[in-house]
Formats: structure tokens, sequence, C-alpha cells
């Protein structure tokens, strides 16, 4: 067919987007010459790729179907463009890194910022986002290395874990749990919980455990982000089970985070890479800080 890497783009960026307009100010083309290339794409594979209408553009079947492959093509190029400008020294460059906000915050804060002090002409790309998205981002190229919990093996990812954090209750300073040095799975499980939802690794964590040890709990409300679960428990509509890496951050809110036992189903906290890439200088060097940063964390 020859496709070309030109026409991957602008096709990745017109499905993303869903508008020839929109992709036009991103890849800096006119509206015409966007629509031009998704044209010959067509052309050359046979079929529409888009449906178009007066408002937006709908992708085909194939068009989905195609867009796997465009990012995994474009996302290995674009690690290669990043290493190839960061191979003779560390005086310039960037490093793409994927991760939750909150383990942005609470487990990559520090070892990015001694990075930042130690090479000030690296630019770092911090993408926050839920675990699924941090795992599409590093196999698609999009990000260097990420940092997830994730529970099993992963074909296009090389996974290396570093730590099985703890989990703690959150609760207002005066809720019941509160009052306890330590929270067992069982009382948790007589409380109302604010709980995420399911594409949330620390939700699936929770409910494996609540599983294994042949319990169950009360949701009072499900919620979107970890930031919300901790917004409502300060609002005492009920508490929130959150890894040991919230516990600076709820404090400085006000709230007590109480730890719960060790139990049979583990939060394992990895870093992944794409199973097939050779991370740059910077980025091998931020993946080494992170690395010793969290062999000091862990529990």
């Amino acid at each position: 067919m020859n496709l070309t890497l030109r026409e991957f783009r602008v096709f990745r960026v017109v499905y993303e987007r869903r508008s020839f307009s929109g992709a036009s100010e991103a890849v800096h083309m006119t509206q015409s010459a966007v629509s031009k290339v998704c044209q010959e794409m067509e052309a050359k594979v046979g079929q529409r790729l888009f449906e178009r209408s007066t408002r937006k553009v709908i992708p085909t079947q194939l068009a989905h179907q195609l867009y796997g492959y465009v990012c995994e093509v474009l996302g290995t190029m674009d690690a290669a463009e990043r290493s190839l400008r960061s191979l003779l020294d560390m005086e310039a460059g960037e490093v793409s890194v994927a991760a939750s906000p909150m383990m942005s915050l609470g487990l990559l804060g520090r070892p990015v910022t001694e990075f930042h002090g130690a090479h000030p002409g690296i630019r770092i790309a911090m993408h926050e986002l839920s675990t699924d998205e941090t795992i599409d981002h590093v196999v698609n190229g999009k990000a260097d290395f990420g940092l997830v919990s994730i529970e099993s093996g992963h074909a296009k990812l090389a996974i290396e874990h570093l730590y099985d954090e703890t989990m703690f209750v959150v609760c207002a300073p005066d809720h019941e749990l509160a009052r306890q040095r330590q929270v067992s799975w069982q009382r948790l499980a007589t409380v109302p919980q604010i709980s995420l939802h399911g594409s949330f690794s620390t939700r699936r964590t929770i409910d494996r455990i609540f599983a294994a040890m042949q319990l169950t709990y009360v949701s009072s409300i499900e919620v979107g982000t970890v930031l919300s679960a901790i917004g409502f428990a300060k609002a005492r509509l009920g508490v929130a089970v959150l890894p040991g890496y919230v516990r600076q951050f709820v404090a400085d809110l006000g709230l007590v985070a109480r730890p719960l036992p060790e139990a049979p189903v583990k939060h394992r906290i990895s870093l992944i890479t794409r199973w097939n890439a050779r991370l740059s200088t910077p980025a091998e060097r931020l993946a080494g800080a992170v690395r010793q940063a969290l062999s000091k964390a862990a529990p």
C-alpha cells in the first residue's frame, strides 16, 4: 500500500480529534490538505477510513483497527527520535513519563525534582493518566516509561516490580476509625467506602483482597478520581482505601490515614517500558533515580 509516516501522523490526529479542522491546527496544515491526505490513504487501502458529516468525522471499523498499528509505528519513531537527540550528552533532550496524578505527586515528585536540578537542560514531559492510559502511552511510545500497579503480564511491556504498597484507610479526623492505630479488613468491611471506578488498579486490588478474604463492603459513592475520593472522605461521606503514597497529601489536607494489615493480594508498584525499547541516556538516568527513590520508600 506504500503508506507513509506523514499519512500516519495525519491519520492519528484526525482519528483522535474527530475533526479535520482540529487536526489541521495540530499538524500545522490547512484543513483541505488534511482532508486530501486522508483521501489519499483511503485510495491506497481501497476503503473509507472516515465517515464525514458537517459537524464531525466518524472513524470506520477499518480505522479503528488501523489506529493501533499506526500508534505503534509512530511510537517507535518518536521514541527513536528522543533517543537520538540525547545520545551524545545530558545537556539537551526530553524524557517522557506516564503515571497517575497521585503517583506523580507521591512517588515521582522527589526523583523528578532532583533529576531536573542536576540536568536542567533536559525537558521532562509528565503525562498524568489512569493505569490503562499509562500502559497505552508506553506501548505506543508516547512515554519512555511509566509507573503503574499492574496485576499481570503484558505482551508488549517489560515490567519491573519495584515494591508492594501498603494500603491505608483515609478518613476525617473525627471518624471512628481515626481513633485506631491500625484498621483490620474485617472492621473496614463494616463502614461505608468511597470507591474508585473499576478502571483504577487500586479498586481492582481492593476488590481482589475482599474476595480473597471472603468479605464484602458497602460503597456509599463511586468516583472517577483519587482527588474526589479524598474530598468526599473529608466531607464524611465515607472512608477511602488508598495506597500509602497519598499519605503526605491527605495529611496536608487535615485527614487521617490508618494502615491496613498485610493482605493476601499485593498492590504491586512497577516500572514499565516497551518490551523492545532501548531507553535514551536521560530516560535511563531518570528511571534509575525512580528505582533508587522507591527502594527507600518501600514499606
